[in-house]
Parts: C-alpha cells; structure tokens; sequence
C-alpha cells in the first residue's frame, strides 16, 4: 500500500495505491467514495474492497475528491464535473503506475453517479460497478435538504442552510454550486452513453434500484445483484459510527473474481 497526492498542482488529489497481489490482470480498479458523513462511514469498507481486490490481481486506487479528505483545498467553487474530472485523473494515475490498458470503476452511493458520468466519458474504462448508488442527483439533494429542514424544527446545530444557500448536514458542508451541478446527474439520462458493462450490487431493495435493473435489463452484460446488509449510511452517533457491509463486499469480490485476468 502506497500513498501519495498525484493530479493538477492547483488542487492535487490524495491517493492510496494497492499494488496487484495475485495473477497480474491487464485491468485496474479505482474506487469512488460517496460523500460526506457517508464517506466517513464507509472508509473501512472500501479500504477492505482495496485490499481483496489486489489480492485477486488487481492493482486498485482509492483517492480523495478535490476539496475532501486529504485532498487540496475545500468545496468552495467545486462542482460535480471537477470530481468527475478527478476519476479521469485516478484513472490515468492508476494505469501509468500499474502498466495496464483498462480500468473498471467502482462506485458507492454519490461515488455510484458521478463514476458513471466519468465511465461516459473515457474509453479506457472497462466496466462501472454500482454499490448502492444515487441515481438521481436532484432528488439527492433535495432529501439532504428535507432531513436539514426538518431537523431545525429540533432546533439542530449540525444541520442547517446558510444564507448562501450552503447545507451543512452531518458536519460536511455542500455549496450551492455543487448542489446546483449535482442536480443535473441522472443515471438514468446517462445509461444510453454507458457502453460498458455494469453491475449493481445493493444492500437492499429500493425502487431506485428497481428502476436501474429496468433500464439495463436488456443488456447482456449487465448483472444485478442483492446482497442483503447494513445500508443506513448516514446514521450519525458519537463513536464514527462504522458501517460493515460485509457482504456487499463479499459480492463485488466475487463478481471481480470471476472475470477473466
């Protein structure tokens, strides 16, 4: 496991890389983490998606979008395309350290949405993994802004709309203007420009999800997978709150483990 920043020097991305443990596969992995509290959340799971992915062969980068984590700067005047500009970075990153020609994209909740956006737009990405993902962008916002409204009525610190019109939910922050290019994503409106296969593995059942299967019923290599586990993914408490999907997990190795190196 290697970390390092890589990227623009304006605003370089933060990156840890896990070198390939297994057969050598002609193909990466880059994992895109979802936002906010929810990144908090999930940052044990996708550091133990990293780990059995190189384990099977798969040199895999997971990295902080510009403005989270330890990446540079905040969110201030960030938009969705500059993260989805920033998969197309992991993504050059990735096959330059690791010398392979394809990477597949892996995506949780937010992650979900905005690596299919960035699937759409690059050739070298081979196939785009669905992990309980956001699909519509604008209903996504406006649900971070009902939970905010109506935890004021409780008269909530950690919740609450600044006169910028920024939402600070769960001690993260989201600009008006990442929420305004955010409520432009649909998976739906995407799905004729994925011309990758896709997977989506989910915790649970949703009609989001349901809506998805739908869309992409007719592709062959399209495969739909419930993996039934913990999905409350902004549940805050005191100690972090850590959430372990373990076979969610489990179902995303399992389908990597079987594709051809």
């Amino acid at each position: 496991m290697e970390a390092f920043y890589f990227g623009p020097s304006e605003h370089y991305l933060f990156g840890v890389f896990h070198p390939r443990q297994g057969p050598s596969r002609n193909e990466a992995v880059v994992l895109c983490h979802p936002f906010g509290q929810e990144y908090m959340r999930a940052h044990k799971s996708v550091r133990r998606l990293a780990i059995n992915l190189a384990a099977l062969g798969y040199p895999v980068l997971r990295f902080d979008y510009r403005g989270t984590g330890d990446s540079a700067g905040d969110l201030t005047g960030v938009t969705a395309e500059d993260w989805i500009e920033d998969i197309g970075f992991a993504v050059q990153e990735v096959m330059d350290m690791a010398a392979v020609s394809k990477v597949a994209l892996v995506g949780l909740r937010l992650g979900g949405l905005i690596a299919a956006r960035a699937a759409a737009k690059h050739d070298c990405v081979s196939r785009l993994v669905l992990w309980d993902p956001i699909t519509d962008g604008a209903s996504y916002v406006n649900d971070i802004r009902a939970a905010i409204t109506e935890a004021q009525t409780e008269g909530s610190r950690s919740r609450l709309i600044t006169q910028d019109g920024t939402m600070h939910f769960n001690g993260f922050c989201m600009p008006r203007a990442f929420q305004d290019s955010l409520s432009t994503l649909n998976l739906t409106d995407l799905a004729p420009s994925l011309h990758v296969p896709v997977a989506q593995i989910v915790s649970h059942e949703a009609d989001e999800f349901s809506a998805v299967r739908d869309q992409f019923a007719d592709r062959a290599a399209f495969h739909s997978e419930l993996a039934p586990a913990p999905h409350n993914w902004n549940y805050v408490d005191h100690v972090g709150g850590i959430l372990w999907p373990k076979p969610v997990i489990d179902a995303i190795e399992q389908y990597f483990g079987q594709a051809r190196a």
